[in-house]
């Protein structure tokens, strides 16, 4: 009976033991949990700028960072940028490039031009006068044939811009062309692909009355450019042929391309 006794009273001892410790130890891991209170989340502080008056410098807040942008003076930089690039040599040089610019320079007397044929069938030619462009692939006025720019040998101006197909077409149009061609009028005519496959001798004949010296060889796919007229002076300045020949074509079955430029003295 005694053994029981103390049994019993081992057995609550170790209960109120068991039961201190697991009070202890919720407290402990109840205080480790304590939750902090949330920190109220802090606002970006207004940019700011320091502004000089009378020696003093004053700080201003800005609630907008943007606003510390002084836009005017960035607009006036780049203002002065623009200016100086244009006053940059190499820059000014890029910008007054004209590819109808003639490198002699004419009289007062004289009306510059600038002729080049086609490159084989695939670029067209172009015909410039007092450096501005009269007939180009642009304009939509160059096909293939003979391309002419009809100019007033009194002013200097150009009255209009043909184009005969001597491939697909006979001399007659050219011919009748020619035929009606008035005293004061000059032609500026280049080639684009060919311009000689019909083209008859008469049509050559007629060439040569305007002052052609090569016209009468004139072959397929010759490239040529001849600037004539009845009354034009120093003729044998302003014609310029290139010849087919297979074996020294830069372009395959046509020749490389041809530029003729000078200056042309007025009628009057």
């Amino acid at each position: 009976m005694r053994c029981t006794g103390v049994f019993r009273i081992l057995l609550v001892g170790t209960i109120m033991l068991l039961a201190w410790y697991t009070v202890h130890l919720y407290a402990q891991l109840y205080d480790r949990l304590q939750i902090e209170p949330p920190v109220e989340e802090k606002k970006d502080a207004p940019a700011s700028i320091v502004e000089h008056k009378n020696g003093e410098k004053i700080k201003v807040e800005v609630e907008d960072p943007d606003k510390l942008i002084d836009k005017e003076s960035i607009k006036k930089a780049e203002e002065e940028w623009d200016k100086r690039q244009q006053e940059n040599p190499v820059v000014k040089k890029k910008m007054q490039k004209n590819p109808c610019t003639v490198s002699m320079g004419c009289s007062k007397s004289e009306v510059s031009f600038k002729i080049i044929t086609g490159a084989a069938n695939v670029i067209g030619p172009s015909v410039c006068l007092n450096e501005s462009i009269l007939m180009k692939n642009s304009l939509n006025n160059v096909d293939r044939g003979m391309n002419v720019a009809v100019i007033d040998g009194n002013t200097g101006k150009s009255t209009k811009q043909l184009v005969f197909d001597l491939y697909g077409k006979d001399s007659t149009e050219l011919k009748n062309f020619l035929k009606a061609l008035k005293p004061n009028e000059v032609i500026m005519v280049t080639t684009y692909d060919d311009a000689a496959f019909k083209l008859d001798n008469e049509a050559k004949a007629m060439l040569e009355e305007i002052g052609s010296h090569q016209a009468a060889k004139l072959s397929f796919r010759d490239n040529w450019i001849f600037v004539g007229g009845k009354n034009i002076k120093h003729r044998n300045a302003f014609e310029q042929i290139a010849t087919n020949d297979k074996e020294k074509n830069k372009y395959g079955d046509w020749p490389e391309a041809i530029v003729l430029e000078g200056c042309l003295p007025l009628l009057s």
